[in-house]
């Protein structure tokens, strides 16, 4: 059924399409959404849709640009929150917490998966490097070179933190549960967390508070 259509000013309008683009596309994937169906999920036209964004494909991108702004926004929050960071616990524990959002995860997945990205193009919204200058950034301002780890090094962290929140995130449910434990005990995600930095301490050649 259509949601009600009310007045919007024209953001409000566009981060309510956007919003509802996002969780339409997390739980189907893009190929399982489309313009009239965000459309009718938003509550308003199919035009409306059309005069914001152009194409579906453009909705897409606009989708995963405004979710990695708001990892990296969120990065750069708890490093001036957190002088821990630049630390080899620290830094994985917030990539851990930020990027293992099963939401997030099953959208920048499905985007890689189907080709809904090009990550050739120089504003690819899944361009990595922009997170990894906002990590860098942060580990400078308390552990400048030559104590801090150099750029090379903080790529891998971030490669390896990555690869291990975004893969636990999507085996959690049914590894857990062939292992015989209950994937809905939060104590499951801590350990893991916990191993995970344990390795990446020793490659950051033990990188501690």
């Amino acid at each position: 059924m259509t949601a009600a259509r009310r007045r919007r000013t024209p953001d409000q309008a566009r981060a309510e399409i956007l919003d509802a683009a996002t969780e339409l596309i997390a739980r189907h994937g893009p190929d399982g959404a489309g313009l009239r169906r965000v459309a009718e999920a938003a509550g308003v036209t199919h035009g409306l849709v059309t005069h914001y964004f152009g194409t579906y494909r453009a909705l897409v991108r606009a989708v995963l640009q405004r979710e990695n702004e708001r990892k990296r926004e969120l990065v750069r929050e708890r490093m001036r929150a957190d002088g821990s960071v630049p630390y080899a616990d620290g830094m994985t524990k917030v990539l851990f917490e930020i990027l293992a959002d099963e939401r997030y995860v099953r959208l920048w997945t499905w985007s890689q998966l189907h080709g809904w990205d090009d990550e050739t193009a120089p504003d690819s919204p899944t361009n990595l490097s922009r997170l990894v200058d906002v990590i860098e950034e942060g580990v400078r301002s308390v552990l400048p070179p030559p104590e801090g780890p150099d750029r090379a090094r903080i790529e891998m962290l971030v490669l390896l933190t990555m690869s291990g929140a975004y893969g636990y995130v999507l085996g959690r449910r049914y590894w857990l549960a062939d292992l015989g434990h209950d994937p809905a005990e939060p104590g499951h995600d801590v350990a893991y967390r916990r191993a995970l930095s344990s390795v990446l301490i020793a490659y950051l050649g033990g990188l501690t508070p």
